[in-house]
Protein backbone atom coordinates (compact mmCIF):
# COMPACT_ATOMS: atom_id res chain seq x y z
CA UNK A 1 0.00 0.00 0.00
CA UNK A 2 2.85 2.42 0.67
CA UNK A 3 3.76 2.52 -3.03
CA UNK A 4 0.24 3.46 -4.12
CA UNK A 5 -0.17 7.18 -4.83
CA UNK A 6 -2.56 9.15 -2.66
CA UNK A 7 -5.64 10.80 -4.19
CA UNK A 8 -4.80 14.07 -5.93
CA UNK A 9 -6.96 17.04 -6.82
CA UNK A 10 -7.02 17.25 -10.61
CA UNK A 11 -9.65 19.82 -11.58
CA UNK A 12 -11.68 22.62 -10.00
CA UNK A 13 -14.81 24.11 -11.52
CA UNK A 14 -16.29 27.47 -10.53
CA UNK A 15 -19.58 28.89 -11.78
CA UNK A 16 -22.30 28.21 -9.22
CA UNK A 17 -23.59 31.13 -7.17
CA UNK A 18 -24.50 29.09 -4.09
CA UNK A 19 -23.77 25.78 -2.35
CA UNK A 20 -23.17 22.82 -4.66
CA UNK A 21 -25.64 20.15 -3.54
CA UNK A 22 -24.98 17.29 -5.96
CA UNK A 23 -22.38 16.02 -8.45
CA UNK A 24 -22.44 13.17 -10.98
CA UNK A 25 -20.17 11.93 -13.80
CA UNK A 26 -21.52 11.02 -17.22
CA UNK A 27 -21.16 7.30 -18.00
CA UNK A 28 -18.76 8.02 -20.88
CA UNK A 29 -16.60 10.24 -18.65
CA UNK A 30 -16.84 13.22 -21.01
CA UNK A 31 -18.90 15.47 -18.73
CA UNK A 32 -19.78 16.20 -15.13
CA UNK A 33 -23.09 17.64 -13.96
CA UNK A 34 -23.63 19.54 -10.72
CA UNK A 35 -26.70 20.94 -9.01
CA UNK A 36 -26.83 23.88 -6.64
CA UNK A 37 -28.94 25.85 -4.22
CA UNK A 38 -28.80 28.62 -6.85
CA UNK A 39 -31.59 26.71 -8.71
CA UNK A 40 -29.27 25.87 -11.62
CA UNK A 41 -27.60 22.84 -13.13
CA UNK A 42 -24.08 23.20 -14.51
CA UNK A 43 -22.77 20.88 -17.20
CA UNK A 44 -18.96 20.79 -17.26
CA UNK A 45 -16.83 19.34 -20.05
CA UNK A 46 -13.45 17.74 -19.38
CA UNK A 47 -12.05 19.09 -22.64
CA UNK A 48 -10.54 22.50 -21.78
CA UNK A 49 -11.63 24.08 -25.06
CA UNK A 50 -15.31 23.26 -24.52
CA UNK A 51 -17.47 25.66 -22.57
CA UNK A 52 -19.65 24.91 -19.57
CA UNK A 53 -23.43 25.26 -19.71
CA UNK A 54 -25.86 26.56 -17.13
CA UNK A 55 -29.36 25.03 -17.26
CA UNK A 56 -32.22 27.15 -15.97
CA UNK A 57 -35.69 25.79 -15.29
CA UNK A 58 -36.16 24.99 -11.61
CA UNK A 59 -37.74 27.63 -9.38
CA UNK A 60 -36.15 26.36 -6.19
CA UNK A 61 -32.84 24.92 -4.97
CA UNK A 62 -31.72 21.72 -6.68
CA UNK A 63 -31.24 18.98 -4.10
CA UNK A 64 -29.94 16.19 -6.32
CA UNK A 65 -28.99 15.43 -9.92
CA UNK A 66 -27.98 12.24 -11.70
CA UNK A 67 -27.05 10.95 -15.15
CA UNK A 68 -29.01 8.05 -16.58
CA UNK A 69 -26.95 4.84 -17.04
CA UNK A 70 -27.27 5.32 -20.82
CA UNK A 71 -25.93 8.87 -20.56
CA UNK A 72 -28.77 10.27 -22.67
CA UNK A 73 -30.62 12.05 -19.85
CA UNK A 74 -29.97 13.98 -16.66
CA UNK A 75 -32.55 14.03 -13.87
CA UNK A 76 -32.74 16.73 -11.22
CA UNK A 77 -34.81 16.97 -8.04
CA UNK A 78 -35.74 20.35 -6.60
CA UNK A 79 -37.31 22.04 -3.62
CA UNK A 80 -39.87 23.44 -6.09
CA UNK A 81 -41.60 20.01 -5.84
CA UNK A 82 -40.67 18.94 -9.37
CA UNK A 83 -38.28 16.60 -11.12
CA UNK A 84 -36.83 17.63 -14.47
CA UNK A 85 -35.35 15.44 -17.18
CA UNK A 86 -32.73 17.23 -19.27
CA UNK A 87 -30.95 16.50 -22.52
CA UNK A 88 -27.20 16.94 -21.83
CA UNK A 89 -26.68 19.37 -24.70
CA UNK A 90 -26.13 23.09 -25.23
CA UNK A 91 -29.85 23.79 -25.67
CA UNK A 92 -30.74 22.72 -22.15
CA UNK A 93 -34.08 21.19 -23.17
CA UNK A 94 -36.07 19.63 -20.35
CA UNK A 95 -39.42 18.19 -19.33
CA UNK A 96 -40.96 18.50 -15.89
CA UNK A 97 -42.52 15.78 -13.75
CA UNK A 98 -44.95 16.92 -11.06
CA UNK A 99 -46.58 14.76 -8.45
CA UNK A 100 -45.03 15.37 -5.05
CA UNK A 101 -46.65 17.77 -2.59
CA UNK A 102 -43.33 18.61 -0.95
CA UNK A 103 -39.81 19.38 -2.08
CA UNK A 104 -38.10 16.51 -3.90
CA UNK A 105 -34.85 15.45 -2.20
CA UNK A 106 -33.47 12.85 -4.60
CA UNK A 107 -34.02 11.21 -7.98
CA UNK A 108 -32.39 8.08 -9.38
CA UNK A 109 -32.65 5.93 -12.53
CA UNK A 110 -33.12 2.18 -12.75
CA UNK A 111 -30.28 0.39 -14.52
CA UNK A 112 -32.39 -0.19 -17.65
CA UNK A 113 -33.44 3.50 -17.72
CA UNK A 114 -37.13 2.51 -17.74
CA UNK A 115 -37.96 3.93 -14.30
CA UNK A 116 -36.97 6.70 -11.94
CA UNK A 117 -37.46 6.78 -8.18
CA UNK A 118 -37.96 9.98 -6.20
CA UNK A 119 -37.87 10.85 -2.49
CA UNK A 120 -39.71 13.84 -1.06
CA UNK A 121 -40.52 15.97 1.95
CA UNK A 122 -44.11 14.75 1.58
CA UNK A 123 -42.88 11.55 3.33
CA UNK A 124 -43.33 9.39 0.21
CA UNK A 125 -41.15 7.58 -2.29
CA UNK A 126 -42.58 7.52 -5.80
CA UNK A 127 -41.72 5.51 -8.92
CA UNK A 128 -42.29 6.77 -12.46
CA UNK A 129 -42.01 5.03 -15.82
CA UNK A 130 -39.92 6.24 -18.75
CA UNK A 131 -40.25 7.45 -21.43
CA UNK A 132 -43.97 7.99 -20.68
CA UNK A 133 -43.26 9.88 -17.39
CA UNK A 134 -46.32 8.15 -15.95
CA UNK A 135 -46.71 7.74 -12.21
CA UNK A 136 -46.38 4.05 -11.32
CA UNK A 137 -46.73 3.81 -7.56
CA UNK A 138 -46.15 5.49 -4.22
CA UNK A 139 -44.18 3.74 -1.48
CA UNK A 140 -45.61 4.79 1.87
CA UNK A 141 -44.10 3.99 5.25
CA UNK A 142 -41.78 6.82 6.29
CA UNK A 143 -43.12 9.11 9.00
CA UNK A 144 -40.94 12.10 8.12
CA UNK A 145 -39.09 13.67 5.20
CA UNK A 146 -37.46 11.14 2.87
CA UNK A 147 -34.04 12.36 1.81
CA UNK A 148 -32.68 9.59 -0.42
CA UNK A 149 -33.94 6.65 -2.50
CA UNK A 150 -32.24 4.34 -5.00
CA UNK A 151 -32.92 1.19 -7.02
CA UNK A 152 -30.94 -2.00 -6.56
CA UNK A 153 -28.65 -3.00 -9.45
CA UNK A 154 -31.31 -5.38 -10.81
CA UNK A 155 -34.12 -2.84 -10.13
CA UNK A 156 -36.20 -5.39 -8.22
CA UNK A 157 -35.61 -3.67 -4.88
CA UNK A 158 -35.29 -0.10 -3.69
CA UNK A 159 -33.83 1.49 -0.58
CA UNK A 160 -34.79 4.77 1.07
CA UNK A 161 -33.80 6.75 4.13
CA UNK A 162 -35.16 9.82 5.86
CA UNK A 163 -35.58 12.02 8.87
CA UNK A 164 -37.56 9.32 10.70
CA UNK A 165 -34.13 7.70 11.34
CA UNK A 166 -35.03 4.57 9.36
CA UNK A 167 -33.70 2.83 6.26
CA UNK A 168 -36.41 0.95 4.37
CA UNK A 169 -36.10 -1.81 1.78
CA UNK A 170 -38.89 -1.98 -0.81
CA UNK A 171 -40.12 -4.67 -3.18
CA UNK A 172 -40.66 -2.67 -6.37
CA UNK A 173 -43.09 -5.10 -8.03
CA UNK A 174 -45.26 -5.49 -4.91
CA UNK A 175 -44.95 -1.82 -3.91
CA UNK A 176 -44.40 -2.65 -0.26
CA UNK A 177 -41.75 -2.45 2.42
CA UNK A 178 -39.97 -5.75 3.13
CA UNK A 179 -37.45 -4.54 5.68
CA UNK A 180 -36.75 -1.67 8.07
CA UNK A 181 -33.41 -0.84 9.73
CA UNK A 182 -33.60 1.44 12.76
CA UNK A 183 -30.00 1.53 13.94
CA UNK A 184 -29.36 5.25 13.33
CA UNK A 185 -30.04 7.71 16.12
CA UNK A 186 -30.71 10.66 13.79
CA UNK A 187 -32.03 11.27 10.28
CA UNK A 188 -30.62 9.37 7.28
CA UNK A 189 -29.24 11.66 4.57
CA UNK A 190 -27.95 9.23 1.95
CA UNK A 191 -28.46 5.57 1.01
CA UNK A 192 -26.81 3.32 -1.58
CA UNK A 193 -26.81 -0.28 -2.80
CA UNK A 194 -23.59 -2.26 -2.92
CA UNK A 195 -22.73 -3.05 -6.60
CA UNK A 196 -23.54 -6.75 -6.08
CA UNK A 197 -26.94 -5.89 -4.57
CA UNK A 198 -26.46 -7.94 -1.40
CA UNK A 199 -26.12 -5.10 1.08
CA UNK A 200 -27.03 -1.44 1.57
CA UNK A 201 -25.25 1.48 3.21
CA UNK A 202 -26.54 4.66 4.81
CA UNK A 203 -24.97 7.91 5.98
CA UNK A 204 -26.69 9.79 8.77
CA UNK A 205 -26.90 13.08 10.62
CA UNK A 206 -25.67 11.10 13.64
CA UNK A 207 -22.22 11.27 11.93
CA UNK A 208 -22.05 7.54 11.24
CA UNK A 209 -22.15 5.17 8.26
CA UNK A 210 -23.76 1.74 8.58
CA UNK A 211 -23.96 -1.28 6.27
CA UNK A 212 -26.58 -4.06 6.42
CA UNK A 213 -26.76 -7.49 4.79
CA UNK A 214 -30.05 -7.88 2.91
CA UNK A 215 -30.01 -11.68 3.19
CA UNK A 216 -29.66 -11.87 6.96
CA UNK A 217 -30.86 -8.33 7.79
CA UNK A 218 -27.79 -8.09 10.02
CA UNK A 219 -25.75 -4.95 10.66
CA UNK A 220 -22.41 -5.65 8.97
CA UNK A 221 -20.28 -2.60 9.67
CA UNK A 222 -20.52 0.62 11.62
CA UNK A 223 -18.24 3.62 11.09
CA UNK A 224 -18.20 6.70 13.37
CA UNK A 225 -17.35 8.50 10.19
CA UNK A 226 -17.37 12.28 10.41
CA UNK A 227 -17.21 15.16 12.86
CA UNK A 228 -20.65 16.31 11.70
CA UNK A 229 -23.55 14.97 9.63
CA UNK A 230 -22.69 12.63 6.75
CA UNK A 231 -23.97 14.34 3.59
CA UNK A 232 -23.42 11.71 0.88
CA UNK A 233 -22.05 8.20 0.37
CA UNK A 234 -21.02 6.42 -2.83
CA UNK A 235 -19.70 2.91 -3.55
CA UNK A 236 -16.62 2.32 -5.69
CA UNK A 237 -17.43 0.24 -8.78
CA UNK A 238 -15.45 -2.71 -7.32
CA UNK A 239 -17.59 -2.69 -4.19
CA UNK A 240 -14.45 -2.66 -2.04
CA UNK A 241 -14.46 1.02 -1.10
CA UNK A 242 -16.93 3.64 0.07
CA UNK A 243 -16.67 7.41 -0.39
CA UNK A 244 -18.28 9.78 2.10
CA UNK A 245 -18.50 13.53 2.67
CA UNK A 246 -19.35 15.43 5.83
CA UNK A 247 -20.73 18.76 6.96
CA UNK A 248 -17.45 19.45 8.81
CA UNK A 249 -15.76 19.62 5.40
CA UNK A 250 -13.85 16.35 5.13
CA UNK A 251 -13.94 13.71 2.40
CA UNK A 252 -13.18 10.12 3.37
CA UNK A 253 -12.51 6.84 1.60
CA UNK A 254 -13.25 3.62 3.50
CA UNK A 255 -11.80 0.16 2.89
CA UNK A 256 -14.79 -2.14 3.35
CA UNK A 257 -12.70 -5.31 3.17
CA UNK A 258 -10.59 -4.27 6.15
CA UNK A 259 -13.32 -2.27 7.86
CA UNK A 260 -11.15 0.81 8.28
CA UNK A 261 -10.56 4.35 7.10
CA UNK A 262 -8.21 4.56 4.11
CA UNK A 263 -7.93 8.30 3.33
CA UNK A 264 -9.07 11.63 4.71
CA UNK A 265 -8.95 14.70 2.46
CA UNK A 266 -9.64 18.39 3.01
CA UNK A 267 -10.35 20.51 -0.03
CA UNK A 268 -13.46 22.61 0.45
CA UNK A 269 -13.81 25.72 2.56
CA UNK A 270 -16.81 24.98 4.72
CA UNK A 271 -19.06 21.95 4.42
CA UNK A 272 -18.58 19.25 1.80
CA UNK A 273 -22.18 18.70 0.74
CA UNK A 274 -21.86 16.15 -2.07
CA UNK A 275 -19.55 13.43 -3.38
CA UNK A 276 -19.66 10.71 -6.04
CA UNK A 277 -17.36 8.11 -7.57
CA UNK A 278 -16.95 8.05 -11.33
CA UNK A 279 -18.32 4.96 -13.14
CA UNK A 280 -14.76 3.70 -13.71
CA UNK A 281 -13.75 4.28 -10.09
CA UNK A 282 -10.56 6.10 -11.09
CA UNK A 283 -11.94 9.50 -10.12
CA UNK A 284 -14.42 11.03 -7.73
CA UNK A 285 -16.03 14.45 -7.54
CA UNK A 286 -17.06 16.61 -4.60
CA UNK A 287 -19.08 19.78 -4.17
CA UNK A 288 -19.24 22.16 -1.25
CA UNK A 289 -20.56 25.17 0.53
CA UNK A 290 -17.75 27.15 -1.13
CA UNK A 291 -19.64 26.88 -4.47
CA UNK A 292 -16.84 24.82 -6.01
CA UNK A 293 -16.80 21.44 -7.75
CA UNK A 294 -13.60 19.41 -7.41
CA UNK A 295 -12.46 16.34 -9.32
CA UNK A 296 -10.00 13.98 -7.62
CA UNK A 297 -7.92 11.17 -9.07
CA UNK A 298 -7.49 7.88 -7.19
CA UNK A 299 -5.49 4.70 -7.60
CA UNK A 300 -8.09 2.43 -6.01
CA UNK A 301 -8.44 0.36 -9.19
CA UNK A 302 -4.67 -0.19 -9.07
CA UNK A 303 -4.91 -1.38 -5.49
CA UNK A 304 -7.41 -4.08 -6.41
CA UNK A 305 -5.50 -5.06 -9.53
CA UNK A 306 -7.81 -3.58 -12.14
CA UNK A 307 -11.45 -4.25 -12.93
CA UNK A 308 -12.98 -7.33 -11.38
CA UNK A 309 -16.25 -8.66 -10.09
CA UNK A 310 -17.67 -6.82 -7.07
CA UNK A 311 -16.54 -8.30 -3.78
CA UNK A 312 -19.26 -8.74 -1.19
CA UNK A 313 -18.85 -7.29 2.26
CA UNK A 314 -18.58 -10.16 4.70
CA UNK A 315 -21.53 -10.70 7.00
CA UNK A 316 -19.58 -10.66 10.23
CA UNK A 317 -19.80 -8.89 13.55
CA UNK A 318 -20.17 -5.13 12.98
CA UNK A 319 -16.78 -3.47 12.95
CA UNK A 320 -16.28 -0.04 14.43
CA UNK A 321 -13.41 2.17 13.42
CA UNK A 322 -12.36 5.60 14.55
CA UNK A 323 -11.59 5.23 18.22
CA UNK A 324 -8.29 6.89 18.99
CA UNK A 325 -6.97 6.59 15.43
CA UNK A 326 -5.75 9.81 13.83
CA UNK A 327 -8.21 10.41 11.01
CA UNK A 328 -6.81 13.51 9.40
CA UNK A 329 -3.81 15.73 9.06
CA UNK A 330 -4.48 19.39 8.51
CA UNK A 331 -1.76 21.99 8.09
CA UNK A 332 -2.78 24.21 5.15
CA UNK A 333 -0.10 26.34 3.60
CA UNK A 334 -1.02 30.01 3.84
CA UNK A 335 -0.94 31.87 0.55
CA UNK A 336 -2.03 35.26 -0.68
CA UNK A 337 -5.66 34.67 -1.63
CA UNK A 338 -8.55 32.52 -0.53
CA UNK A 339 -8.56 30.35 -3.62
CA UNK A 340 -4.93 29.39 -3.25
CA UNK A 341 -5.58 28.70 0.43
CA UNK A 342 -8.34 26.30 -0.60
CA UNK A 343 -5.95 24.62 -3.04
CA UNK A 344 -3.33 24.29 -0.34
CA UNK A 345 -5.82 22.71 2.03
CA UNK A 346 -6.82 20.29 -0.70
CA UNK A 347 -3.28 18.94 -0.81
CA UNK A 348 -3.38 17.66 2.78
CA UNK A 349 -4.08 13.97 2.38
CA UNK A 350 -3.56 11.43 5.13
CA UNK A 351 -3.47 7.67 5.13
CA UNK A 352 -4.37 5.82 8.32
CA UNK A 353 -1.38 3.93 9.63
CA UNK A 354 1.17 5.97 7.67
CA UNK A 355 2.75 9.38 7.59
CA UNK A 356 0.91 12.22 5.88
CA UNK A 357 1.99 12.85 2.30
CA UNK A 358 1.66 16.15 0.49
CA UNK A 359 0.15 15.24 -2.86
CA UNK A 360 0.85 17.55 -5.81
CA UNK A 361 -2.04 19.72 -6.88
CA UNK A 362 -2.35 19.04 -10.57
CA UNK A 363 -4.15 20.41 -13.58
CA UNK A 364 -3.55 18.77 -16.90
CA UNK A 365 -0.56 16.96 -15.41
CA UNK A 366 1.24 20.16 -14.35
CA UNK A 367 1.68 21.46 -10.84
CA UNK A 368 -0.36 24.56 -10.09
CA UNK A 369 1.58 27.32 -8.38
CA UNK A 370 -0.76 30.27 -8.69
CA UNK A 371 -4.41 31.14 -8.99
CA UNK A 372 -3.84 32.07 -12.63
CA UNK A 373 -3.54 28.38 -13.46
CA UNK A 374 -7.02 27.48 -12.24
CA UNK A 375 -9.20 25.89 -14.92
CA UNK A 376 -10.96 29.08 -15.94
CA UNK A 377 -11.17 27.90 -19.53
CA UNK A 378 -14.21 25.85 -18.54
CA UNK A 379 -16.08 29.09 -17.88
CA UNK A 380 -15.42 30.42 -21.34
CA UNK A 381 -18.66 30.93 -23.20
CA UNK A 382 -20.71 30.01 -20.15
CA UNK A 383 -24.31 29.98 -21.36
CA UNK A 384 -26.29 32.06 -18.94
CA UNK A 385 -29.94 31.34 -19.51
CA UNK A 386 -30.74 27.99 -21.07
CA UNK A 387 -34.37 28.19 -20.06
CA UNK A 388 -35.17 24.52 -20.55
CA UNK A 389 -37.16 24.34 -23.80
CA UNK A 390 -39.59 21.42 -23.66
CA UNK A 391 -38.74 18.31 -25.66
CA UNK A 392 -40.54 15.03 -26.36
CA UNK A 393 -39.06 12.23 -24.28
CA UNK A 394 -38.56 9.27 -26.59
CA UNK A 395 -37.34 5.75 -26.01
CA UNK A 396 -33.56 5.90 -25.59
CA UNK A 397 -31.19 2.97 -25.80
CA UNK A 398 -27.75 2.69 -24.34
CA UNK A 399 -24.84 3.33 -26.70
CA UNK A 400 -21.24 2.32 -26.43
CA UNK A 401 -19.63 3.78 -23.33
CA UNK A 402 -15.95 4.50 -23.59
CA UNK A 403 -13.40 5.69 -21.05
CA UNK A 404 -11.52 8.95 -21.40
CA UNK A 405 -8.62 10.83 -19.86
CA UNK A 406 -9.87 13.61 -17.60
CA UNK A 407 -6.50 15.24 -17.32
CA UNK A 408 -5.44 15.69 -20.93
CA UNK A 409 -8.90 15.86 -22.44
CA UNK A 410 -8.11 12.95 -24.76
CA UNK A 411 -11.77 12.10 -25.29
CA UNK A 412 -12.38 9.41 -27.91
CA UNK A 413 -13.67 10.99 -31.09
CA UNK A 414 -16.37 9.68 -33.38
CA UNK A 415 -15.19 6.95 -35.71
CA UNK A 416 -17.46 8.20 -38.50
CA UNK A 417 -14.86 10.66 -39.81
CA UNK A 418 -11.17 9.95 -40.49
CA UNK A 419 -8.56 12.03 -38.63
CA UNK A 420 -7.66 15.31 -40.33
CA UNK A 421 -4.07 15.69 -41.53
CA UNK A 422 -3.13 19.34 -42.15
CA UNK A 423 -0.19 18.33 -44.34
CA UNK A 424 -2.62 16.87 -46.86
CA UNK A 425 -4.57 20.14 -47.14
CA UNK A 426 -3.83 22.94 -49.62
CA UNK A 427 -1.65 25.63 -48.07
CA UNK A 428 -4.37 28.29 -48.35
CA UNK A 429 -6.98 26.08 -46.62
CA UNK A 430 -4.55 25.10 -43.87
CA UNK A 431 -3.75 28.77 -43.25
CA UNK A 432 -7.44 29.60 -43.12
CA UNK A 433 -8.06 26.87 -40.56
CA UNK A 434 -5.17 28.12 -38.42
CA UNK A 435 -6.64 31.62 -38.57
CA UNK A 436 -10.08 30.33 -37.50
CA UNK A 437 -8.54 28.43 -34.59
CA UNK A 438 -6.70 31.56 -33.51
CA UNK A 439 -9.89 33.61 -33.66
CA UNK A 440 -11.75 31.00 -31.58
CA UNK A 441 -8.98 30.98 -28.99
CA UNK A 442 -9.19 34.77 -28.76
CA UNK A 443 -12.96 34.60 -28.39
CA UNK A 444 -12.61 31.99 -25.65
CA UNK A 445 -10.20 34.20 -23.70
CA UNK A 446 -12.50 37.20 -24.16
CA UNK A 447 -15.53 35.29 -22.86
CA UNK A 448 -13.54 34.08 -19.85
CA UNK A 449 -12.52 37.68 -19.10
CA UNK A 450 -16.11 38.89 -19.42
CA UNK A 451 -17.32 36.14 -17.09
CA UNK A 452 -14.66 37.11 -14.54
CA UNK A 453 -15.72 40.76 -14.70
CA UNK A 454 -19.37 39.76 -14.35
CA UNK A 455 -18.55 37.70 -11.25
CA UNK A 456 -16.69 40.67 -9.73
CA UNK A 457 -19.66 42.95 -10.42
CA UNK A 458 -22.04 40.44 -8.82
CA UNK A 459 -19.83 40.22 -5.74
CA UNK A 460 -19.70 44.04 -5.48
CA UNK A 461 -23.47 44.26 -5.82
CA UNK A 462 -23.96 41.58 -3.15
CA UNK A 463 -21.70 43.50 -0.75
CA UNK A 464 -23.55 46.73 -1.51
CA UNK A 465 -26.95 45.15 -0.84
CA UNK A 466 -25.63 43.62 2.38
CA UNK A 467 -24.23 46.97 3.54
CA UNK A 468 -27.50 48.73 2.75
CA UNK A 469 -29.49 46.13 4.69
CA UNK A 470 -27.10 46.46 7.66
CA UNK A 471 -27.49 50.25 7.65
CA UNK A 472 -31.28 49.88 7.40
CA UNK A 473 -31.36 47.59 10.43
CA UNK A 474 -29.15 50.03 12.32
CA UNK A 475 -31.67 52.81 11.80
Amino acid sequence: MSSVPDPTLERTFRGHKSTVTSVCFSPNMKQLVSGSADNHLMLWSFKPQLRAFRFVGHKGPINHCEYSPSGHLIASASADRTVRLWLPSAKGESVSIKGHTGGVRSVSFSQDCKKIITASDDKTVKIWTLPSKKFLCSLNGHSNWVRSARFSPDSRLAVSGGDDKTVRIWDVSRHESIGVYQDHSEGVNSVAFHPDGTCVAAGSADRSIKLWDLRSNALLQHYPAHGDAVTKISFHESGNYLLSSGMEGSIKVWDLREGQLLYTLHGHQGSCTSSAFAPTGSFFATGGEDKMVMVWKTSLSTIIGGAQEPVSVKATKPRTVGGGQPLSYNSPKRVGNALNESMSRANNVSRVGGSPIRSPFRSGGNNVNSSNAVDRSHLAGLSGNNTGKEFVLEELTSGDVGDSDLLTGNVPQSSDAPPLNKEQLPEVLAGTLDHIVGQLDGLTRTMALLDKRLSLQEDMMARYVYRESEEGEGK
